[in-house]
């Protein structure tokens, strides 16, 4: 498959970079983690694109990649949530007809928040290694990012403008005490389409509770994917089954 169309958008005063793959509109959208971008997708979005039939697009949320860059400093406790309203606004304006979100770690979180809102105009839900509340294994293994920044940081810049800024702004909101009452488990029963709740029984920011959990407080429109041996880059370790799930999804919505 050809390399994948770019466009700036101009959203809530962010310029927002997208980047689609396939042809027409977008039926599937792709959200990344925390410190992700377009780039870090890899081959997955032409993959998906291909094996679904459908054209796919990703972006770059604020402060990641080639987006509008953010003021330093940690994140607001209610990013997710700002980012939530983010992806609406840009759904709205690309007149995208009830895609499927298709959202890694954070980026899952945002997917679901998104969802569980009144007029969310999604047919479905993929959350791949999504936080539905604040485990301590994911704070323990942030913070110990953090001890070893330097080349985490280093790497983070072959995808991303602003790295260092990147890495403080997810390193240091997770970290946040306030932020560990952080929950959305209430509000995911509202969710009112298909939903695949997705983890890597070795992810290192979550145990298989939290897949187990967020799928129970989405109640019957939720089915819960363990996938044995995957850590929480599901996208890289394992992209065949990420495009089977994504596709199954797809298929059924």
């Amino acid at each position: 498959m050809s390399e994948p169309r770019l466009a700036m958008l101009e959203v809530n005063g962010s310029s927002v970079q997208t980047a689609t793959w396939g042809t027409g509109q977008a039926q599937i959208v792709l959200l990344h983690d925390g410190l992700g971008s377009i780039t870090q997708w890899r081959g997955v979005p032409a993959m998906i694109a291909e094996d679904c039939g459908t054209a796919v697009m990703a972006f770059d949320r604020p402060g990641h990649g080639r987006s509008t860059p953010v003021p330093s400093g940690p994140w607001p406790v209610d990013w997710l949530h700002t980012q939530a309203v983010l992806l609406a606004s840009m759904l709205d304006q690309l007149r995208l007809d009830g895609p499927l979100l298709v959202g890694h770690s954070d980026g899952g979180s945002i997917s679901l928040i998104h969802a569980s809102t009144a007029a969310p105009h999604v047919s479905g839900v993929v959350a791949l290694a999504a936080h539905s509340y604040v485990e301590p294994i994911c704070v323990e293994e942030i913070t110990a990012m953090r001890v070893r920044a330097e080349p985490i940081v280093r790497g983070l810049s072959r995808h991303h403008e602003h790295p260092a800024a990147v890495f403080e702004a997810w390193s240091g909101v997770w970290v946040d005490e306030t932020f560990a009452r952080w929950d959305i488990r209430a509000d995911l029963a509202r969710i009112d389409v298909p939903v695949v709740v997705a983890q890597g029984t070795d992810d290192e920011y979550g145990t298989d509770a939290m897949a187990i959990d967020t799928a129970a407080a989405i109640g019957p429109n939720a089915t819960c994917e363990l996938v044995a041996g995957v850590g929480h880059l599901m996208h890289h370790e394992a992209p065949e089954a990420v495009v089977e799930l994504v596709r199954r999804a797809f298929v059924e919505r």
